[in-house]
Parts: C-alpha cells; sequence; structure tokens
C-alpha cells in the first residue's frame, strides 16, 4: 500500500525555460486544438513546468470541464513522455488537480497508480474529490476498486479496498470525513456505503443492505431510526434491474438518483449495465441522465 500512495521525490516536476510555450500549449489543450498541439508539443516542453512546478498535464486537469476532443490531446502528451506522477510545489499531481475541479475526462486517461498518490497534506485524489464535492470523481475512483485488476482481490481480498478507503490525511481524516465535514453529506453516504461493500476472492460483492435485522416489534422507533440510517439498498437496487430488464426507460428515468443508480449486483453489474443489454431502453434522455448520474 506504501508504495501505491508514496510520491517519489524524483517526480517533482523541474521548472522549464519556456513558460510562455508552456501556457500556450496548455491553452491549446484545454481548447481542444489538436493541430496546434501536435505543433507545439515536445517531449522537453511536456515534461517541464511553471514557476509553481505544474506541467501542462497539471494545467490541463485544473481546467474546467472540457470538450470531448481533449481526450485526443491529453493522450498525445501522454505519448509524448508526460508524467502523471509529476507534482507541484504542493505536492499535487494531475490528479489531484482533475479531482478537485470534477474533471472526469483527465482523470479517467491516468494510470492507476497516478491516481492515489498523496500530496504534501497527506491527501490522496479521492480525498481532493470528496472535500470538493467532486461527485464524478469521487465515483470513477471508488468504482475502479470493484474491478479485479485494480483490487487485486485473488491475491488481497477485500483488504486492498478497505486500506485504500481508509487512508487519512494528515490531520487524521479519511475521505468520507472530509466529505461531511466540508457539507457534502450524501457523498460522504455514498464513500461509506462503498467502503461496506466486500469483494472476496472470486470478485464477487456483497453488503448491500438487504434488511433490518436485531429489531423487535417494539421496538419502532430504533427500527425507524435503523431504516433511516441504512436504506434497503438491494431493494433499490433490484428495482433498477427489473425496470431495466423491462426495457421501461420512463420508469428508470424516476427511479435513477446519483446516490442507488451504481448500486452493484455480485457480478458488480449496474441498472446502467443492465440498460445497455436491452435493446428497447435506447432513450436518449435516459443514457444521457444515467451517464451524468
Amino acid at each position: 500500500l506504501q508504495e501505491v500512495t508514496q510520491p517519489d521525490p524524483n517526480d517533482r516536476a523541474s521548472i522549464g525555460e519556456s513558460p510562455a510555450d508552456l501556457q500556450s500549449l496548455a491553452h491549446h489543450v484545454i481548447a481542444s486544438d489538436f493541430s496546434q498541439v501536435r505543433r507545439l508539443a515536445t517531449r522537453q516542453l511536456v515534461t517541464s513546468a511553471d514557476t509553481a512546478r505544474r506541467t501542462v498535464l497539471m494545467l490541463a486537469a485544473d481546467a474546467p470541464e472540457t470538450p470531448v476532443q481533449t481526450e485526443k490531446c491529453i493522450l498525445y502528451l501522454l505519448e509524448l513522455g508526460a508524467n502523471p506522477k509529476a507534482a507541484d510545489a504542493n505536492g499535487d499531481t494531475a490528479a489531484h488537480l482533475a479531482a478537485r475541479r470534477d474533471h472526469l475526462r483527465l482523470l479517467t486517461l491516468l494510470s492507476f497508480d497516478a491516481k492515489w498518490l498523496r500530496n504534501d497534506n497527506g491527501a490522496t485524489p479521492l480525498m481532493e474529490a470528496a472535500r470538493t464535492g467532486s461527485w464524478k470523481c469521487a465515483k470513477h475512483l471508488l468504482h475502479l476498486l470493484r474491478q479485479f485488476r485494480f483490487n487485486e482481490c485473488r491475491r488481497h481480498g477485500n483488504s486492498k479496498r478497505t486500506r485504500l478507503f481508509g487512508l487519512k490525511d494528515l490531520g487524521g481524516r479519511t475521505a468520507s470525513d472530509l466529505a461531511r465535514l466540508s457539507g457534502h453529506s450524501e457523498l460522504a453516504s455514498y464513500i461509506e456505503r462503498e467502503m461496506r461493500l466486500v469483494v472476496d476472492a472470486l470478485g464477487e460483492i456483497s453488503g448491500l443492505t438487504a434488511q433490518v435485522s436485531g429489531i423487535c416489534g417494539a421496538d419502532a422507533a430504533a427500527a425507524e431510526q435503523l431504516c433511516s440510517n441504512f436504506p434497503l439498498e438491494e431493494a433499490d437496487r433490484q428495482e433498477l434491474q427489473r425496470l431495466a430488464e423491462a426495457g421501461d426507460s420512463a420508469g428508470l428515468r424516476r427511479a435513477a438518483t446519483r446516490g442507488i443508480c451504481d448500486l452493484p449486483d455480485e457480478f458488480g453489474r449496474t441498472a446502467l449495465m443492465w440498460a445497455a443489454q436491452n435493446s428497447s431502453c435506447g432513450d436518449e434522455a435516459l443514457w444521457e441522465q444515467l451517464v451524468q448520474l
């Protein structure tokens, strides 16, 4: 785990000799002007940094959401040798900056091991996404560890997920703590639910709340409180699956929310995946909504 999250001092970006060229290149990347990016980008320029030790990849990451064509520009920078693990003067990598901005397009293009490094405050990109309420980037990082190629469940069971999600910054705060302290209580609960999920050595997922047990009939108030704290997630998941299998696009649009649309079955399949298998779920508005969630 330390190897995954510990930054390499050698990855601190070095200040280059052409700050104007660097800014110009970043401008064209953000504007998704691939012809200009190809004209300006060199192996030396994509690894150099400005006075804040930010590389072109970091400058692009710190921009608001970019056009879809920007993806081609980012991939070109990476092909030329842009280092996704490079850190600025604060120890922030491109992943930290993208997570703060909820810049999902750029974050998804970075390698897995570049998404879990700590900055000088001990924070990972997930912590930054939690602190700033960046739902899309937080979901992306959380859902990566549902995949066996990243969670290494065959070797570690659920322990890698547990340890990465439970990391604390220098102030002793986890990602869910930071979300709640920053006023993002819904996101904090989402992170905590993901932490409750268990991926076994076969890659099967369990942990969704299915029923309230251990509460006797006389304790109605206690039962109501428990239901409030832990909603019946499996029932929600099954309802979304039923709607998707029935091809009920209108029903899915009404039922799906950002809090429940990604509830996984034991094989990690979500409502969006079930809908993708059904040719009757071709409603463009449905897909726009699900993708935005």
